[in-house]
């Protein structure tokens, strides 16, 4: 009996051993094998980011019922998912800040796009606004955080921003991606 060329040596003890635990299964008569290569590769799904993905989040509608403890969301149309989750995360280096606490709308207004305006100038990407959470505002209210809000959704050199993360500041302060002009 020629000796195969794949078969290595065993004992005796092992391949009775083998047969035994085999019992009656028969090996197949056929030469081909199966084998995952001929199958086509799975197409990946593309998730689409959910604009609404915590209850109490608000997204672009007008508003002056923002609560303090609301996330902050919106994008334009376009703004890669990727992208979104980076900003919401806060893994988007930052690279100014303003703090807007204590000033009166007419104030932070003023403030928010000269701010704003120079971000742009400079060609910076991320920043970081300050508005607080407004414990202390009129009827619990939180008026700078209504009022940012609807300042940058209606500013288009804004892509997009999202409550920070609770060691930047948290539903008191938003992460603002900005357009970069050419």
């Amino acid at each position: 009996m020629p000796e195969d060329k794949n078969k290595r040596p065993s004992s005796n003890n092992d391949s009775d051993l083998f047969k035994q635990s085999m019992g009656d299964v028969k090996p197949l008569n056929s030469d081909n094998q199966n084998t995952l290569d001929n199958k086509p590769k799975p197409k990946p799904i593309k998730k689409h980011f959910s604009e609404q993905s915590a209850h109490n989040e608000i997204t672009c509608e007008s508003t002056n019922n923002i609560q303090s403890d609301d996330i902050l969301f919106y994008a334009q149309h376009g703004i890669q998912n990727k992208t979104i989750r980076q900003l919401k995360r806060g893994a988007i280096p930052i690279d100014d800040k303003v703090d807007l606490h204590g000033l009166n709308k007419q104030e932070a207004t003023n403030m928010l796009q000269e701010f704003l305006a120079y971000q742009i100038e400079q060609r910076q990407r991320c920043i970081l606004l300050i508005h607080g959470k407004g414990i202390g505002s009129l009827n619990n209210r939180p008026t700078l955080k209504n009022l940012v809000f609807n300042i940058l959704k209606n500013e288009p050199t804004v892509l997009a921003f999202s409550s920070a993360q609770a060691r930047d500041g948290g539903t008191g302060a938003l992460y603002v991606l900005l357009k970069r002009l050419l």
